[in-house]
């Protein structure tokens, strides 16, 4: 895998977060907020971000922090399929250049009532994307708590951090848990603290690079398969109940069962839509479409080359700044001495002065006498 003399100062010198979370957990806002970049910002359920977007690097104690806004697995935009691919590609093509991560930031609504089915299974695909071994670089971030009663935002943490069925698994591999109450200080915290952490690669960038598994091999692409097959049974069972209703009902001959009839038939669409919503997204999971993931990789390089130029010349910036500051310094330094020199010099006139005696009479003579004066 070769790697060009940048990437190597970036991956040594940077540091590389990927935020991430459902959908409107506040990931851009977050973004926003710690690097002052302008990324959309959604305020309800429906997804600003259905890309991964990389933010504008700022400086914290010293060092280019680059952050990756991703898209929620459950995007209303794109299928959970669609959105594994997009970031799974990107933590491909970023590994391959030699960029590893020093962390993720996952960020949880502390105002949702439950965290049902579908945050459960969105969680553990986030589980198998990090691994068990990279997990010790997650922070999970509970934000919102301006808008939910104190006790009951301690409840519900407390809930999901000692349930089996939340983050406990993850917390007992590594995973931190923190607060961030959507002020620059907090965001700073949560930021440094990963700094802090040994960039490790995640699972999915083993998987994909350094085994060279397809993206439906991977311990993620493999949970959201069997996932998707059990939704398509569960689809097929449902259809063969309703032909079942149907065959009854048109087999009684009965006039008065047409509207329930057609009630079922309508049914019977909107299943056979949903089933075959899954079994597209199954399809394109298992495809590997080699010229579009050529051209998205590609795209995904050009991103990178960008996040290291930016990165360089932040650094350049701060460097800069830092030797006017050291200058600056210097001058203010050599001015105190000037002044204090001069201060002494001035003393040491003004003592001389005094140890000198004073001038003593001029005499001159005048007729004899000698007169003073």
């Amino acid at each position: 895998m070769g790697t060009s003399a940048d990437s190597k100062v970036s991956k040594t010198d940077s540091a590389t977060i990927v935020v991430m979370g459902a959908t409107g957990a506040g990931k851009s806002t977050f973004i926003n907020l710690v690097s002052n970049s302008k990324f959309e910002v959604g305020y309800g359920l429906e997804s600003c971000t259905s890309e991964v977007d990389v933010a504008a690097p700022f400086m914290l104690d010293g060092k280019p922090v680059t952050l990756i806004d991703t898209p929620g697995f459950d995007d209303t935009v794109k299928t959970e399929a669609e959105i594994l691919r997009l970031i799974a590609e990107f933590l491909s093509v970023t590994y391959k250049q030699g960029r590893t991560l020093h962390g993720i930031v996952f960020l949880q609504r502390i105002t949702d009532t439950r965290m049902g089915g579908v945050a459960r299974k969105n969680f553990r695909l986030f589980r198998k994307l990090c691994g068990d071994d990279t997990l010790r670089n997650v922070i999970i971030a509970t934000n919102m708590w301006g808008n939910v009663e104190p006790a009951l935002g301690a409840s519900r943490e407390r809930e999901m951090a000692e349930s089996d069925l939340f983050f406990k698994p993850a917390l007992e591999k590594g995973a931190h848990m923190v607060r961030h109450d959507n002020t620059i200080e907090s965001a700073h915290r949560i930021i440094r603290e990963i700094i802090g952490f040994p960039p490790a690669p995640l699972q999915i960038q083993r998987e994909t690079v350094d085994q060279r598994k397809p993206l439906a091999e991977t311990g993620a692409g493999q949970d959201l398969r069997a996932d998707l097959e059990q939704q398509a049974g569960q689809h097929r069972a449902e259809l063969a109940g309703l032909r079942s209703s149907i065959q009854e009902l048109v087999e009684s001959k009965d006039a008065r069962n047409r509207g329930e009839i057609q009630e079922l038939n309508d049914s019977l669409r909107d299943v056979q839509t949903k089933l075959a919503k899954v079994q597209a997204e199954a399809h394109n999971l298992r495809e590997e479409h080699e010229a579009s993931r050529n051209e998205h990789e590609e795209k995904i390089r050009q991103m990178t080359e960008v996040m290291t130029v930016r990165e360089t010349e932040l650094r350049g910036l701060q460097e800069h700044a830092q030797t006017q500051k050291t200058q600056l310094v210097q001058m203010e330094s050599a001015l105190h001495e000037a002044e204090r020199r001069a201060e002494e010099a001035t003393t040491a006139a003004a003592a001389a002065a005094k140890q000198r005696p004073p001038p003593r009479p001029r005499s001159r003579s005048r007729g004899g006498l000698c007169i003073l004066q």
